[in-house]
């Protein structure tokens, strides 16, 4: 028997919809992320700024209950590698 279970975001994860209702100046899209508390403390604690950075990747997604949408992920800004020097 097929049922529909309620969606479950990851954590670091989250997705923007069209927004059906907009009038005016409200935004053309909104949504929800999941952070993990762990991923937000060490943020918070290995910051030494007032501010903190984090990338955002999307993808658009298609669903039927909602039709298209934005699939998002958070996480730490990539940071380069450090190339080895030939000695």
């Amino acid at each position: 028997m097929a049922y529909d279970k309620p969606f479950e975001a990851k954590p670091n994860t989250g997705s923007l919809f069209r927004n059906k209702f907009k009038k005016g100046d409200q935004p053309d899209m909104r949504g929800e992320l999941v952070l993990d508390k762990m991923f937000l403390t060490d943020l918070i604690n290995n910051s030494a700024d007032t501010t903190i950075k984090v990338s955002i990747s999307g993808w658009t997604k298609e669903s039927e209950k909602v039709g298209k949408f934005l699939s998002l992920n958070i996480g730490l800004p990539y940071v380069k590698p450090e190339e080895e020097l030939p000695y």
